[in-house]
C-alpha cells in the first residue's frame, strides 16, 4: 500500500516485472515519490484498477494514465460519475462486476459491492497459485462479497472506524449514519469478524487499511483482530497496518 485513508489510497501489485496499481487517489508525482521510497519503478505500470469515483481513490489516475499512457479499468458508472478528470487521450476500459479480465499476466476479478458510490467495485487479482483480495469503502459484508474474498493469500481488508471513537467524535450525526451504514464503511469489529471467518477455511495474511485518522487508532484496529482470534485460540498471520502518510514495506506472497 503507498497510501491508504480519506487523503489518498494506492495499492502496488507487482508479479513478473509488471504491475497493477489499484486507485490513485494523490499526485503523480506523490506516487512517483512513494515507490521511489520502495525501490519501485513506476515505468512498469501497465493498467490503473479503479474501485469507485471518490476523490481520495481516484484524483491522480488521470495524469497517472495519461504521463505512462497506461489503460485505466473502472465500471461505466464510476467513468460517468468523474469524466471531469479525463481529457480524452486516456485509453479507458469498461468493466462489470464479476466478468475477468487478463491484464499483464494477472487475472483480476472486480466485483460489486455495497458503497455510496455510482457502480462501486472491489478486485481479486490471482498470478499462479496466488491470490491477492481488496474489501474497501464497503458498508456491509455481502455474502457475495465473502465468497469472492475466499481462498484469498493476502486481502486488503478495510478497518476504517473504532464504532465508540466515531459515535463520540465530533462529526455530524448524519456523516456518523453514514459511516456505519450499509453503504458507508467497516469498522474495526467488521474487519476483524471477515478476517476471522475466511482464515476458518485458509490462513489469510491481511493488511488492514482505509483508517480513519479522526476515529480509529491503529492500536485499535490491530487490537480488535488480535482479540478475536485469541479469544478463540486462532492462529493469526502477521498482520501489516496500512497508514495515510507512508507506504507499508514490500508484502511478499
Amino acid at each position: 500500500m503507498l497510501g491508504s485513508g480519506s487523503k489518498g489510497n494506492c495499492l502496488h501489485i507487482e508479479h513478473r516485472g509488471s504491475v497493477l496499481i489499484v486507485d490513485q487517489g494523490f499526485s503523480y508525482r506523490e506516487l512517483s515519490a512513494r515507490m521511489e521510497i520502495r525501490g519501485l519503478d513506476p515505468g512498469r505500470i501497465k493498467g490503473i484498477l479503479v474501485t469507485h469515483e471518490h476523490t481520495d481513490h481516484i484524483a491522480g489516475v488521470g495524469v497517472t494514465a495519461r504521463k505512462l499512457k497506461v489503460p485505466v479499468y473502472a465500471t461505466s458508472g464510476t467513468f460517468a460519475a468523474k469524466r471531469d478528470i479525463f481529457n480524452g487521450t486516456e485509453t479507458l476500459v469498461a468493466i462489470e462486476g464479476g466478468a475477468v479480465l487478463s491484464i499483464a499476466g494477472m487475472e483480476v476479478l472486480p466485483f460489486t459491492v455495497s458503497h455510496d458510490a455510482n457502480e462501486p467495485v472491489q478486485y481479486c487479482v490471482t498470478a499462479g497459485k496466488r491470490k491477492l483480495s481488496v474489501a474497501t469503502d464497503l458498508g456491509f459484508v455481502s455474502t457475495l462479497v465473502e465468497h469472492n474474498l475466499g481462498d484469498s493469500d493476502l486481502l486488503v481488508i478495510e478497518s476504517n472506524h473504532d464504532v465508540e471513537m466515531l459515535k463520540r467524535g465530533p462529526y455530524p450525526w448524519e456523516l456518523k449514519q453514514r459511516i456505519m451504514g450499509r453503504t458507508g464503511h467497516l469498522s474495526n469489529r467488521n474487519a476483524a469478524e471477515l478476517l476471522f471467518n475466511l482464515c476458518q477455511r485458509k490462513s489469510v495474511r491481511a493488511v488492514l487499511a482505509h483508517l480513519s485518522e479522526e476515529n480509529n487508532l491503529p492500536e485499535l484496529a490491530e487490537r480488535e483482530v488480535r482479540d478475536l482470534f485469541e479469544r478463540y485460540d486462532k492462529r493469526l498471520s502477521p498482520l501489516t497496518i496500512a497508514l495515510q502518510q507512508e507506504p507499508t514495506p514490500i508484502i511478499e506472497v
